[in-house]
């Protein structure tokens, strides 16, 4: 199982990618099986092509994003928070949940998106 430090710098890595709209980077970061659902409760992508295909949507869309606050880790699991920041609305927090396999590749990402949660 990767440590603390490990799931850490993936998550970080996760926010760049995201940030920077590199959908190869983010894609990198899942397991070939991975689950992704965003929002929690709405969709679900299954495995490396879907995930890539709503990555590269995403990517077309104008926003930033940035850690709210710490990444907090227990076992293989992490959470955080991002400011979405996206021309026309207001900033808003968006709550993330990870869970890694023991090579610190995503195997689950679940993801609230809230733009009520203003920040």
């Amino acid at each position: 199982m990767p440590d603390r430090a490990e799931i850490v710098s993936a998550v970080e890595d996760y926010v760049n990618c995201l940030a920077s709209h590199d959908v190869d980077g983010l894609v990198a970061l899942f397991a070939p099986d991975a689950v992704q659902h965003e929002p929690l409760g709405v969709t679900t992508y299954r495995g490396i092509d879907e995930i890539r295909a709503f990555d590269t949507a995403c990517a077309q869309v104008d926003f930033t994003v940035s850690l709210l606050g710490p990444i907090s880790v227990t076992g293989k699991y992490a959470a955080m928070q991002l400011r979405v920041q996206r021309v026309g609305m207001p900033d808003f927090a968006a709550t993330d949940l990870f869970e890694f396999d023991d090579d610190c590749k995503i195997v689950s990402l679940s993801v609230v998106l809230d733009p009520q949660a203003q920040c």
